[in-house]
């Protein structure tokens, strides 16, 4: 009898009857397809938010005839760099850089970057980069170092005190006056790790990369100043007196140094937090011209656009899946897609810090910036109890397209619910606890929906999806 089968066997009957109902998803009158093709005619709250007109992101850096590297640099998700072109280097070389600079002028917030990248490096924390940053705001600045591997492991801090930095330093008077600086990376350092030094002003600060960096990896082919890849302010910087991996540059001259985007004015549409998402006649995820999907900011407030569904409840037995495409983030972002209730979304008004969300069964993107990003099942009960898997594959903001879903099994016979999900083949599974199943859950949307805590974007693209609309008779 089933009641008394271990809980090996339970799992595995749960297994057999999600696979029979994967098996007959062709003829499930509870599923609901759509490939997008026309708008969909979703719910949308608060998806979009971009204002009109749009803001003015402006970039005039480069070389100067008085001999200085620099000029008004913007934050912007749109790159922009003007950099000497160098033989690759990776972790695995030293690396030395010195100079001076000055800081005239910002507004906040604002930041540069300056040191080690690649032409094709995009994102805060950027992949393949190990520079020094300037952060304006307003009459001042602070500076700090970070770095970032081909596969998007960041790390850094050190230099000043704040939620991330520890180490006090003083702001620095965005005066025009002018500062020395020297940044290096020994590679045997700290016990083979790499380890990375910033000189300011004749004071050293030192951060070792964290494990398993190293062996990632970054590669380096161009040095010199990208602008910080998030929304905000500019400032007016300019470096002199440059020596790169011990040789000093000649800029009594135009260097004809490579420039991408530092010379453009244009109205830029991903300002944070103006969430941009919903049907798009793009295909980014594949096929024809059709999809949902968008910018996605983490922010306090709630922001979803989503199917009517159900009701749905716990009690029943879910499924969804289709085709994905991650096309762009920064650092501390994350977004949910799958089941949850309009109302406890929409009436939420403060962090998922301080009150988690409630009512939601599905798919985050989200992770450490040591790791990148998680593609992980998760859910919250009625009261906002419950969880994310703590870990599970690892999907990168490549713009790839990936084939995923999600699978919830109700508890039977004593054992408990679980949710199975799955990214290109690569299986998850999340387990209900007892308490939580009691408590239960409603959900009437499906759709895509943003994590309620500040931080930054993601861009993601979802299509011919097949999702569970309606209890199963």
């Amino acid at each position: 009898m089933l009641w008394i089968m271990s809980n090996r066997m339970r799992l595995l009957v749960c297994l057999f009857l999600g696979a029979a109902v994967l098996a007959k998803a062709g003829d499930d009158a509870s599923l609901r397809r759509e490939t997008f093709d026309s708008d969909p005619g979703w719910e949308s709250y608060r998806s979009r938010l971009v204002p009109n007109p749009l803001p003015v992101t402006k970039q005039d850096f480069g070389y100067r005839e008085n001999g200085e590297i620099g000029g008004w640099v913007q934050r912007s998700v749109t790159p922009a760099y003007y950099a000497k072109v160098i033989p690759t280097k990776t972790l695995n070389d030293k690396l030395s850089a010195s100079g001076k600079v000055a800081v005239r002028s910002n507004s906040a917030p604002s930041g540069v970057l300056f040191g080690w990248f690649n032409e094709s490096s995009r994102g805060w924390r950027t992949p393949n980069s190990l520079t020094f940053r300037l952060d304006g705001n307003g009459n001042s600045y602070w500076v700090f170092f970070e770095y970032g591997t081909r596969n998007w492991l960041t790390g850094g801090g050190a230099t000043f005190e704040g939620r991330y930095q520890t180490t006090k330093t003083k702001p620095i008077p965005a005066d025009g006056s002018m500062h020395d600086w020297s940044l290096s990376y020994d590679p045997n350092g700290d016990g083979g790790d790499g380890l990375i030094t910033l000189t300011f002003d004749g004071t050293n600060y030192t951060r070792a990369l964290l494990a398993g960096h190293r062996v990632d990896g970054a590669e380096f082919n161009r040095f010199g100043l990208f602008n910080q890849q998030a929304t905000g302010g500019g400032m007016e910087v300019f470096l002199s007196a440059l020596q790169i991996d011990g040789q000093r540059e000649d800029l009594s001259r135009d260097p004809k140094w490579d420039g991408r985007g530092n010379k453009v004015e244009f109205a830029d549409r991903t300002i944070r937090p103006m969430h941009d998402f919903g049907h798009s006649l793009t295909s980014r995820a594949g096929g024809q011209k059709g999809e949902i999907g968008g910018v996605i900011w983490r922010d306090e407030a709630p922001a979803f656009y989503g199917a009517k569904v159900g009701p749905l409840t716990l009690r029943d037995e879910l499924f969804a899946s289709g085709k994905l495409a991650f096309a762009g983030a920064a650092s501390d972002s994350g977004v949910y897609f799958g089941w949850f209730d309009s109302q406890s979304k929409s009436n939420k008004n403060i962090s998922d810090h301080k009150e988690p969300q409630k009512n939601l069964l599905g798919i985050a993107i989200e992770g450490p910036s040591r790791v990148g990003y998680y593609f992980v099942p998760g859910y919250r009960d009625a009261l906002g109890e419950g969880q994310l898997a703590s870990s599970g594959p690892i999907i990168r903001p490549d713009g790839k397209v990936h084939e995923w879903s999600i699978h919830y099994i109700p508890g039977i016979a004593g054992a408990r619910g679980k949710i199975i999900s799955k990214l290109d083949g690569a299986e998850q599974m999340l387990e209900l606890t007892a308490e939580q199943e009691k408590v239960g859950a409603t959900f009437d949307r499906f759709g895509i929906f943003n994590m309620q805590v500040g931080g930054h974007f993601v861009e993601i693209y979802l299509d011919e999806l097949t999702y569970t609309a309606n209890p199963r008779r």
